[in-house]
């Protein structure tokens, strides 16, 4: 004898809700058994029980419900198969999005808690120590010049399509971002935002490199970023006889929309 349960029994058994039901039946994804004709009431069995567990297998595999209502309507393997295959490669994508938002949540609370020590009181236009870095090889964007949270957010989708490509050999970065701004006379275009690479692929014609050296450096606002970089210029010069090309400006994040610079200078020395 065929057992039937009401709408609320249906949805209690299968882990849904009543409206879900509703909507399954408006869409034609899953209808119930029966309708009373008097009450108009849903009645469900077993089998559309079953039906409901697969519904919310596949929803869980982030399945469409056109795809599973296409599914149901073609319950053969020959397209069983390779829907399933399309469902798999979508997850692998999403669990890869998810991973790259995981790694930039870390970064960014990383560097919130070491940041921490960065008072206030380092932060000068005038004070400025040096030290050895390394040589660090980068990738420039020049279309995005002037700091501001779009371009960050520009620059992180750039750098996802960077590190999404799917034979493995891709760019790695640090979560860090950098401005690189010429000292050199020209008219325009004199900064870019860049981001240093940690892996990157055996053809990549379009990096370049910041040369290994000592460097002076220093903390600064927005607001003291403009004469911290004059006053680091000429403090390259009286105190380290040195000249400067470039200089670095790395970005801390002091707050969501908020930050601060490390300004990073190679000093040349104007002998050679």
């Amino acid at each position: 004898m065929r057992t039937y349960y009401s709408i609320g029994e249906t949805a209690k058994r299968s882990s849904t809700t009543i409206e879900t039901l509703r909507h399954y039946d408006r869409i034609g994804l899953l209808k119930p058994a029966k309708v009373d004709v008097h009450t108009g009431y849903r009645y469900y069995s077993d089998e559309e029980l079953v039906y409901l567990n697969v519904i919310n297998f596949c929803k869980q595999r982030s399945m469409p419900l056109n795809d599973i209502k296409e599914l149901f309507a073609n319950d053969h393997y020959e397209y069983i198969i390779p829907c399933l295959i399309a469902t798999e490669d979508k997850i692998d994508q999403e669990i890869k999005q998810l991973q790259q938002t995981k790694k930039l949540l870390l970064a960014l609370r990383e560097q919130y808690e070491t940041r921490t020590t960065l008072i206030p009181e380092q932060l000068s236009d005038h004070i400025f120590s040096s030290k050895m870095i390394p040589k660090r090889m980068i990738l420039t964007f020049p279309s995005i010049q002037q700091p501001s949270i779009e371009n960050f957010q520009l620059l992180q989708d750039l750098l996802l399509q960077y590190s999404s490509d799917g034979e493995g050999d891709s760019f790695i970065f640090e979560h860090t971002v950098f401005i690189l701004t010429t000292l050199e006379q020209q008219s325009e275009n004199q900064s870019v935002l860049f981001a240093v690479c940690e892996k990157w692929p055996a053809k990549a014609d379009d990096m370049a490199a910041l040369p290994a050296g000592t460097y002076i450096y220093g903390y600064c606002s927005e607001e003291q970023k403009p004469l911290a970089m004059q006053n680091m210029i000429n403090d390259a010069k009286t105190k380290y006889d040195a000249e400067l090309a470039f200089i670095v400006q790395s970005v801390i994040f002091t707050g969501i929309f908020q930050w601060v610079y490390e300004l990073q200078a190679l000093l040349v020395p104007c002998s050679e």
